[in-house]
């Protein structure tokens, strides 16, 4: 089958869980024998017309999206110039005709579709105009709140949000079929009047399975927790690190710290001469499992947005390693309490200190827990999901 792919960022480019989704997701599609070809953004001004390089003997078509700056460069713009911005890619009629273009060449049987800020909200549009059949998968609440993010206590939309709704709705229209990795983030469509002439269907993300052989190996009795992500403050790092500060004064523990983000420099300066937390950086995923899960106990995810269905929670059961996490978003759809991890009131400081506090009297607990996780990750085979999506 010929298959395309869309998603505004593709390697080198990446932000988030999502791009790791995605990539993997081509990956599999090729090796099991798919005609498979990109559809993304380049970050050369110059290169306002599509062209086309092979990467890992894929197709890969990239074109600058006609605009004030790169979606690649979005964080660093000021409000008032990002919000230009999304005016001419919620409009973005060039972007639209790129797409159309590069799919009158191919002639794909299937797109499917990911993310799209960046390329535009006409792009759905643009393969529906061809009657391709589409099948739109969801990361977040871009198509709601342009920023992706919805904080604990922030829930109501302003009225900008509300009309920015409205006109992407409009624009999007109704895919063919719509995935959603957490039935939570479906919901929260639906109640904005989102796609309601498509096919509905809840597939958490994928991932590709660790060997059999896996085994965590600990250099001493201190028990490990991970943050795994971001440095930004709606992750919940800052939360994390006050509450973490007091539990380690009683306890025999360390956390480790791996990610990058604005919050990076100023973290490790505050707390450099403290001994139980360490700072890794960034790590690319493919090391992940040696150097650092290997010595893990539990993954915390103290994040204090809506998290539709975070890739860490899938990459920490891949290697046996259970989540404390709060109970936010999506998240309460893949941790089964005291069975492959545990939830806490995302930003109360006593519940998660008692969650901690849980982990550490239930030790004993760990092995069975850990096995658990690895269960629980075997429900994600990319395997099983690419054939779970192909089958719609």
């Amino acid at each position: 089958m010929k298959i395309g792919l869309i998603n505004s960022l593709y390697k080198p480019y990446k932000r988030g869980g999502a791009e790791v989704v995605f990539t993997n997701i081509v990956k599999e599609l090729k090796k099991e024998g798919h005609d498979v070809f990109v559809i993304t953004i380049s970050g050369k001004p110059n290169k306002t017309n599509f062209f086309v390089t092979i990467m890992d003997n894929i197709r890969i078509y990239r074109f600058y999206p006609k605009n004030i700056f790169s979606f690649i460069e979005i964080n660093s713009q000021p409000l008032w110039k990002r919000l230009i911005w999304l005016i001419i890619d919620t409009f973005n009629f060039h972007s639209a005709g790129q797409v159309k273009k590069i799919l009158k060449v191919e002639k794909p049987d299937l797109v499917l579709s990911h993310n799209i800020k960046g390329l535009g909200y006409l792009t759905l549009r643009a393969i529906k105009s061809l009657k391709i059949k589409n099948i739109h998968t969801l990361h977040d609440v871009q198509l709601v709140n342009p920023s992706g993010l919805i904080i604990k206590g922030q829930e109501k939309q302003n009225l900008l949000c509300k009309i920015f709704a409205k006109v992407s709705n409009k624009l999007i229209d109704s895919p063919s079929t719509v995935v959603s990795p957490s039935k939570w983030l479906l919901d929260f469509y639906k109640e904005y009047g989102f796609f309601k002439k498509s096919k509905e269907i809840v597939i958490p993300n994928p991932v590709i399975l660790e060997s059999e052989n896996f085994i965590k190996k600990f250099l001493d009795e201190k028990v490990t927790y991970l943050f795994l992500g971001q440095l930004e403050k709606h992750k919940g790092i800052i939360f994390l690190l006050g509450v973490f500060e007091e539990f380690a004064k009683k306890n025999n523990c360390q956390l480790f710290i791996v990610g990058s983000g604005r919050l990076e420099n100023e973290l490790k300066e505050k707390y450099e001469s403290e001994n139980w937390i360490k700072f890794f950086g960034y790590i690319p995923a493919n090391k992940l499992g040696q150097e650092i899960f290997k010595q893990v106990h539990f993954t915390i995810v103290p994040s204090l947005c809506y998290e539709n269905s975070p890739s860490v929670i899938y990459d920490s059961y891949k290697y046996g390693t259970p989540v404390i996490a709060s109970a936010i978003g999506g998240i309460p759809e893949l941790v089964q309490e005291g069975v492959n991890g545990y939830l806490f009131e995302p930003d109360n400081k006593i519940s998660l200190l008692n969650k901690l506090n849980f982990s550490l009297q239930a030790m004993d607990k760990f092995e069975k827990m850990s096995e658990n996780a690895k269960i629980k990750a075997k429900d994600f085979d990319i395997k099983n999901y690419i054939y779970k999506l192909l089958s719609l």
